[in-house]
C-alpha cells in the first residue's frame, strides 16, 4: 500500500467494509484529496477549503488501482469520505448538491489519475493552475490557458437512498472508456455495506482537441 499525506484510512473508514480489502493491497496508490493547489491559490478553493471548512468535510481520500502492464489507463478508484453536519440538507440528510460535487471529484480523480500516470497536465505542481487561470479573465482567456486539460462535458446522476449526515461513505468508479482525449467512467456511492446511495456516468473531454 503507497500512502501519501493519508491519516489511517484503515481506522477511519473501517465501517466501508468492502473497501477495506483495497485500502490493504499493495497494487492500490492511496492520497489525500488534492489537486495540486497551494492554501492560498484561488484555483480549486471550493473543494479544498470550502468544502472542509465549517465542520463539514473531515477526511478525504482517494486511492486507485495501479494500471495494467502496458497500459496508463486507470480502470478502477475509489474516494472514502467522512463529513459532518457543515453538508447537512435536510435534518439527517446530506445536502444533494454537495453529495453531487463529492461524485463530480470522484469520478474526476478516475480522470486525473490517468492524467499522472501519463505524466500529462501539472496536477502536482503547486501554483501552476493560478499561473494559468487568474481571475479577471475572460472565458476565451482562461480556455485558451487550459487547453489540453480534461474538463468534465456531461454528468447524470440518479439519486436512490437519502445520504445520512453526518456520514461516512465511498465511491467507487469504473473506468468505462478511454480515448486519450475523451473519458468515460461510471460512479456508485455507497454506505459501509455496499448499499447503493447514488449513481452516477460522466463524460470528460480534452480542452482544444477535435470534436466528438
Amino acid at each position: 500500500m503507497t500512502t501519501t499525506s493519508t491519516p489511517n484510512p484503515l481506522e477511519t473508514f473501517a465501517s466501508i467494509k468492502w473497501a477495506t480489502p483495497y485500502l490493504q493491497s499493495p497494487n492500490w496508490t492511496i492520497q489525500r484529496r488534492g489537486r495540486g493547489t497551494g492554501p492560498d491559490e484561488a484555483a480549486d478553493k471550493y473543494c479544498r477549503d470550502t468544502m472542509w471548512a465549517d465542520n463539514s468535510v473531515q477526511q478525504w481520500i482517494e486511492l486507485h488501482e495501479k494500471p495494467a502492464a502496458g497500459t496508463t489507463t486507470v480502470a478502477h478508484s475509489i474516494s472514502l469520505v467522512k463529513f459532518s453536519i457543515g453538508l447537512m440538507g435536510f435534518p439527517g440528510i446530506a445536502h444533494g448538491g454537495a453529495i453531487m460535487t463529492l461524485m463530480d471529484e470522484a469520478l474526476g480523480y478516475a480522470m486525473v489519475a490517468c492524467e499522472m500516470e501519463r505524466g500529462v497536465g501539472d496536477w502536482n505542481d503547486v501554483g501552476a493552475w493560478g499561473k494559468r487561470a487568474v481571475a479577471g479573465k475572460s472565458v476565451a482567456e482562461i480556455a485558451e490557458a487550459l487547453k489540453g486539460y480534461m474538463v468534465t462535458a456531461k454528468l447524470d446522476v440518479k439519486f436512490m437512498k437519502p445520504v445520512l449526515c453526518p456520514g461516512i461513505v465511498g465511491i467507487e468508479v469504473k473506468m468505462v472508456e478511454d480515448k486519450g482525449h475523451v473519458m468515460r467512467m461510471k460512479g456508485v456511492m455507497m454506505d459501509g455495506e455496499g448499499t447503493p446511495l447514488l449513481e452516477a456516468t460522466g463524460l470528460w473531454v480534452r480542452l482544444g482537441a477535435a470534436k466528438l
